[in-house]
């Protein structure tokens, strides 16, 4: 709570700065696709997730051709990966220490503030077509995965695998999330300051998602054992990644 109220105190300082600035607020709808990027060994990304982002959009109009545009915006992101492992798994009525390879498909949900340099061309006709460059930051207010965790025991060749759906992530992820954004689009006057704004834009994440180590892992990218020589019991690796998105923007200003 005191992260989102912080975030409202951010816009709305913004707003007191360039009040005397024209000013044109709108709603935003944007679908996107999402993968996180990952820096560690025998950690991998695995494929794309679609989400949607939605919220306030507001554009601070410095002259006809360049505007500071921010906002607020409820961001539904994430990916695949696959690292090492170890979790506690069920055997013969107990539980006991699993080595293997978790496949994780993470949800992760932010508050989000951009704030960006929009830079517009003259009116074409009643549209016009504007580039844009900045940075955002985003709290982290959710984060779960659904994950399948292939694993074999000490002292055992057979493989099994444990799916767990809705796995609370809250504790693995950092809760800032900051990136820069590059954007294209254009903007159609339908009347007086009324526009539909339509483009596309990359929000690349420079900052690393995860909080929590990784396990060392073997030749195939599973969890040591205890029986391996370089086994130490414990995450003894940074698990780091980024979280990358491009989104289709769609909106209409006020």
């Amino acid at each position: 709570m005191k992260k989102t109220t912080l975030l409202f105190t951010l816009l709305a300082f913004s707003a007191a700065t360039f009040a005397q600035k024209d000013f044109q607020l709108g709603l935003r709808l944007a679908p996107n696709l999402s993968w996180i990027k990952p820096d560690a060994d025998n950690v991998e990304g695995d494929g794309l997730k679609f989400g949607f982002n939605y919220g306030l959009v507001g554009d601070f109009n410095i002259s006809e051709n360049y505007a500071v545009s921010t906002g607020i915006t409820l961001v539904n992101t994430g990916g695949k990966v696959i690292r090492p492992d170890q979790q506690d798994v069920p055997n013969n009525g107990a539980s006991i220490t699993g080595y293997g390879k978790n496949s994780a498909d993470i949800r992760l949900k932010y508050v989000e503030v951009p704030i960006t340099l929009k830079l517009k061309t003259n009116e074409i006709g009643y549209m016009k077509y504007f580039g844009q460059f900045g940075f955002s930051v985003g709290v982290n207010y959710d984060a779960s995965a659904d994950e399948e965790f292939s694993y074999t025991i000490a002292g055992s060749t057979n493989g099994a695998t444990l799916s767990n759906k809705d796995v609370d992530y809250a504790d693995e992820i950092n809760a800032i999330r900051a990136a820069l954004v590059v954007g294209l689009g254009a903007e159609y006057n339908l009347s007086g300051n009324t526009s539909l704004i339509f483009g596309i834009t990359f929000n690349n994440g420079f900052t690393n998602i995860f909080s929590e180590d990784t396990f060392r892992a073997d030749k195939d990218g599973n969890a040591l054992k205890p029986s391996d020589t370089e086994f130490t019991g414990k995450s003894d690796q940074d698990l780091k990644a980024i979280n990358n998105y491009l989104l289709l923007n769609l909106g209409i200003l006020f």
